[in-house]
């Protein structure tokens, strides 16, 4: 009796992983998923069981404790491909219910207005602060900030607004407008203009500037 409860529990933690494996193939290799990702799957046991079986059959790579992404081998450079601080950051995020924003340098290398890969990459967020190890060395730091400005903007909203701030007036220059508009189309930024009204008066010129500048230029999403 006791063989057959223990096979029982085998094809339980295999449907499981099963289950998992097939969720995980429809998402981008870059996402990164915490734990309760995989809760409409099984018990918290048995997904635990079933993590650290596609880990050990090296399905899955640890990004750090709780969180997980698939993984992705670069025949190039000929090792795994390093998971992405942002995605983790995000996943982080959403796994405790904050509200998050790239932060200084980390907002410019998002949105390519800045090449200078930060030492450690840092966000605000409703939540407490906290900093948060990867399994390869990085640091995500998350610092507490009253949001209020970026509570109704969506995320790439978000970083625009702090790459702008982080930049400053004086450093706004066509370059600069030419990178940003590359990625934001004059929709985005017209939508974005409604919702920064009560910002800063100089972000809210910029984005009317930005919309003037929009006409000429193709967005690069």
């Amino acid at each position: 009796m006791l063989f057959v409860t223990e096979g029982v529990n085998i094809m339980k933690e295999i449907s499981t992983s099963e289950r998992m494996l097939n969720y995980i193939k429809r998402n981008p290799k870059s996402r990164v998923y915490s734990i309760s990702d995989f809760s409409k799957f099984g018990t918290y046991a048995s997904i635990r069981k079933a993590l650290s079986r596609l880990e050990m059959e090296g399905r899955l790579i640890r990004v750090s404790r709780g969180f997980y992404k698939s993984s992705e081998f670069n025949k190039l450079i000929n090792e795994e491909t390093s998971s992405d601080p942002d995605q983790f950051a995000r996943a982080y995020a959403e796994a405790y219910g904050w509200k998050i924003a790239p932060h200084k340098e980390t907002a410019l290398n998002m949105l390519g207005l800045s090449t200078q890969v930060p030492s450690v990459f840092q966000y605000i967020s409703d939540g407490p602060y906290r900093t948060v190890s990867l399994s390869d060395g990085r640091k995500i730091e998350f610092r507490h900030r009253t949001i209020r400005e970026i509570s109704k903007l969506s995320y790439k909203e978000a970083a625009l607004l702090e790459a702008l701030k982080t930049l400053g007036k004086d450093r706004i220059s066509p370059e600069v407008r030419s990178r940003i508009l590359r990625r934001f189309s004059k929709k985005e930024l017209e939508a974005l203009k409604k919702r920064v009204q009560k910002s800063r008066k100089w972000v809210y010129e910029e984005i009317c500037k930005l919309i003037e500048g929009s006409g000429n230029s193709v967005s690069h999403r």
